[in-house]
């Protein structure tokens, strides 16, 4: 009798039972994806306005930030650099005198601070989407 050649039905069978059960998570994956996106894309927007905003104060001179960082009075508290009420979305700015070289040892960066180095924290209202940098004289 003749060898024959290709695939017999129960081979068939089978590589569309196993291509069936491959395919199944892919398309989950695919799914997530796809409906995630639109999250991603306002992601996206929130840390460009944080970034944005911290390059634009980081670049106000280094008095002026020492003002408005005393004004503040504390690092947990906005200063007016921040964006006004209603704005969408709002990123608040935060300023303090920085304490780089633990001079008075209390461990506390925003203690014992350093007269050439401010802390800028930028933040959007009601996220955990922020940044922050420190500039000096």
């Amino acid at each position: 009798m003749p060898r024959q050649r290709g695939f017999g039905y129960i081979e068939a069978l089978v590589a569309v039972a196993l291509l069936a059960v491959a395919l199944i998570p892919a398309l989950e994956a695919l799914t997530n994806v796809t409906r995630n996106a639109p999250g991603a894309d306002q992601d996206d927007a929130l840390w460009m306005a944080v970034s944005s905003k911290l390059n634009e104060v980081s670049g106000t001179r280094f008095d002026s930030l020492d003002f408005y960082a005393g004004a503040a009075g504390s690092p947990t508290t906005a200063s007016s650099l921040s964006d006004a009420s209603g704005t969408s979305p709002r990123v608040l700015v935060y300023l303090s005198r920085y304490d780089g070289d633990n001079a008075d040892g209390d461990n506390n960066a925003f203690t014992g601070t350093d007269a050439d180095l401010i802390w800028i924290r930028a933040a959007i209202a009601d996220t955990p989407v922020e940044m922050s940098t420190l500039v000096t004289r």
